[in-house]
């Protein structure tokens, strides 16, 4: 399939990763890195494809781009500001690198949503929003730093400041088969949680934990 030209694919490895004990991003996950299998997926889908974080040093083995945060020790939102201004496309598509079972046909399909009418489209569940598997347009750049001109790094918090494409369960289950795809690593037990194959049953319990934005 052709790879999206047009909007920038983003993977942010910028977390501390304090329950996970170390860098989950450098978790084995089966014979590969966890950010491995989070690039493998981005760069089937997009042409450019970009990582922020701000140990550079860490990931030259990954051969893409690299950004560093502006914002310091603001979260995820500072690693979303860096890619904004940083692309020269009108939207950027983020993912944690910490999200392995998200499918390039979820991706494409929420990238069908970029439209001007709308400066983010965000997977919105019935158990709340994935900020960090979404879609960001250029225009929200300066909303976003004004946020944190203001220190206020809660991803969230934008969202009622400009216009959001929710994409809702019942939307998204017409190209995945159970949401369990947004489920995110966040504690060393769970990748045991999940499977590598993907032609095998995942045995989640999809009581999800969230990214805290």
């Amino acid at each position: 399939m052709e790879p999206i030209h047009d909007i920038s694919g983003v993977i942010l490895a910028g977390g501390l990763s304090s329950r996970f004990g170390s860098n989950k991003a450098l978790a084995r996950w089966g014979r590969k890195f966890l950010i491995q299998h989070v690039k493998g997926i981005m760069a089937s889908v997009f042409k450019d494809c970009l990582l922020s974080t701000n140990t550079p040093e860490q990931y030259a083995f990954l051969n893409i781009p690299m950004l560093q945060d502006i914002y310091q020790n603001m979260g995820p939102l500072a690693g979303i500001h860096a890619a904004l201004r940083y692309t020269a496309k009108p939207w950027i598509f983020v993912i944690g690198c910490d999200m392995p079972l998200v499918t390039p046909d979820l991706i494409r399909y929420l990238c069908g949503f970029a439209q001007d009418d709308y400066e983010a489209v965000i997977p919105w569940l019935e158990l709340g929003p994935e900020p960090l598997c979404g879609l960001y347009h250029k225009t929200a750049l300066d909303k976003i730093e004004l946020q944190l001109n203001n220190s206020k790094a809660q991803v969230l918090k934008l969202f009622g400041k400009m216009p959001v494409r929710k994409v809702k369960d019942k939307e998204l289950l017409k190209v995945t088969r159970d949401l369990q795809v947004f489920f995110n690593i966040n504690k060393k037990q769970d990748l045991d949680s999940v499977s590598i194959a993907a032609d095998c049953p995942m045995n989640i319990n999809f009581s999800q934990e969230f990214h805290v934005c």
